[in-house]
């Protein structure tokens, strides 16, 4: 199936340039992260604000590895732990602005500005409408 493969081969593509950037910049930085590190701090990033049981549940890890990865990245100033306002008996992990400035301009794709300038505005819509059906059909797996 064309489709079938062109999507795979879009996201191995897209996977790529985004370990390319986790490594970049890893090395660019005066702060030691290491590749675990840095994962554990963009999947708290990108989950939203976890708890730590949601974190350790998402990565399917123990409640203590969960914790200890946790610390260390409260340790390194990159997350802190902020009482819930829904559940005042939770924590959150909350990024600081410390990992903002180290993950600089984490959502700038070139690709995006690429597409506008290449893309007529109907084409452009299209692409989006594809994006949201592709992210809901990812969100209905999860679940």
């Amino acid at each position: 199936m064309k489709l079938k493969k062109s999507v795979n081969k879009f996201y191995k593509k897209i996977k790529l340039i985004i370990y390319k950037n986790m490594f970049h910049r890893i090395s660019d930085k005066e702060e030691s992260l290491s590749s675990s590190e840095y994962f554990c701090l963009e999947c708290i990033y990108l989950m939203g604000n976890p708890t730590v049981s949601q974190f350790a549940n998402f990565l399917d890890i123990s409640s203590p590895n969960a914790t200890y990865k946790v610390k260390q990245l409260i340790k390194k100033g990159f997350i802190t732990k902020e009482k819930s306002k829904k559940d005042g008996r939770e924590y959150i992990l909350v990024p600081t602005q410390k990992f903002f400035d180290f993950y600089e301009n984490k959502e700038d794709y070139v690709i995006v500005n690429d597409l506008k300038q290449n893309l007529d505005k109907k084409e452009c819509k299209k692409i989006d409408k594809i994006m949201k059906i592709m992210t809901e059909q990812i969100d209905k797996e999860k679940a």
